[in-house]
């Protein structure tokens, strides 16, 4: 297996995907695991969800705070107020709904930090030819065996030795490029995804041009659109 991946620098102020960056880009043996920074970072606030893990701190009422995890229905249980839902909300919002109940009864202006100490329901874009292209969640570890299984598998046209991996670490975009059936035969290793990974399963005859699959890709072009 040919595993080639490509770390591009994050300084472009452009909104648009210049090809430069990746003829600038820098060849290393793997993709690093993003830290919990990378794994929060996004074009939208991160979002709340199931199994997730929070650190709850009521300034000047430490006796309250608490690491809580999100239940499987989406709540949070707290002191003297109860259940809060907290799926869907941002630790911002949540902070606020927080607020406004200990406020109700028992706080005067309490002032509440939220913060995401163990995300587990990060997704990760899956797109190129796979049966049903699409974001899905990653919990716990998740491979590249199953990330692509769980959107349906490749279809007929997949070329299974063109598969890239991209991925932001420190700010830093890099790219992988994994052979499906090495890790089908047990040949190669079947890497680790993660949280705002992106998956391309490639597809016709030939070797990928990695300048024009981003060009084509309307995901991958939004992946190198984003500016520090």
């Amino acid at each position: 297996m040919a595993l080639v991946a490509v770390a591009v620098s994050g300084c472009a102020k452009t909104q648009k995907f210049d090809p430069a960056l990746v003829s600038a880009a820098k060849v290393t043996d793997t993709l690093p695991a993003p830290g919990t920074g990378d794994l929060l970072t996004g074009r939208r606030a991160y979002q709340v969800g199931a199994f997730d893990k929070l650190s709850i701190q009521i300034f000047g009422v430490p006796e309250l705070d608490r690491i809580v995890e999100v239940d499987s229905s989406g709540n949070i249980a707290l002191p003297l107020i109860g259940r809060v839902k907290a799926v869907g909300e941002s630790t911002e919002s949540l902070g606020t709904v927080i607020e406004s109940r200990y406020a109700e009864r028992y706080l005067r202006n309490p002032q509440v930090n939220v913060t995401v100490t163990q995300a587990v329901s990060q997704t990760v874009t899956v797109d190129g030819a796979v049966v049903r292209p699409g974001l899905y969640p990653v919990s716990g570890n998740s491979s590249l065996m199953t990330t692509i299984a769980s959107a349906n598998g490749t279809n007929d046209f997949a070329k299974l030795d063109e598969v890239l991996v991209f991925r932001t670490v420190s700010e830093k975009r890099m790219v992988a490029r994994y052979s499906l059936g090495a890790i089908r035969s047990g040949v190669a290793p079947d890497p680790e995804i993660y949280g705002n990974d992106v998956v391309v399963v490639g597809a016709g005859p030939g070797k990928l041009n990695l300048r024009d699959l981003i060009l084509l890709t309307p995901v991958l072009g939004s992946f190198y659109q984003l500016t520090r």
